[in-house]
């Protein structure tokens, strides 16, 4: 038996499921509407196709190359869901500044070798643009931090 790609067999049939459902499910839920008037199901249908579309793209390849098993890595993906859920729980009582900073130093651990410099120039410039975009740009009521409303 012939060795393949795994990883991107399984990364690839990942994509093609999920976009077609997502196409499906969106072609069932909203109206696509005709070309010249669009509805409202029209552009997640086209997007759930072009993920299935990329999804054989990285799957047809992968059945005539070689390659190994993954290997899964289950300290990136504890301290990435860890992280999403402190920011979601701190953002309201702290302010944006200091979840995403929380967020950005837990997801930063999900990395071998942990680098305090680069982690904390990440905060603070994700944290300008958190705030710059969502507070300032789009006017979404989330202090920068606690008790500035």
């Amino acid at each position: 038996m012939r060795a393949r790609d795994y990883t991107d067999l399984i990364g690839g049939s990942l994509l093609l499921i999920f976009g077609l459902w997502f196409a499906y499910y969106a072609g069932q839920e909203y109206d696509l509407g005709t070309l010249r008037r669009m509805g409202p199901g029209f552009f997640p249908v086209s997007l759930g196709y072009l993920v299935a579309a990329m999804g054989l793209l990285v799957l047809l390849p992968a059945l005539f190359r070689e390659g190994g098993l993954p290997q899964p890595r289950f300290r990136p993906f504890i301290t990435i869901i860890i992280g999403g859920l402190v920011f979601a729980f701190i953002v309201e009582r702290l302010g944006l500044v200091p979840a995403t900073v929380a967020l950005v130093v837990i997801s930063a651990l999900a990395e071998e070798r942990f680098r305090p410099v680069r982690t904390a120039i990440l905060a603070v410039v994700l944290s300008v643009m958190a705030v710059s975009i969502f507070t300032y740009g789009l006017g979404i009521p989330i202090p920068a931090f606690a008790g500035m409303r």
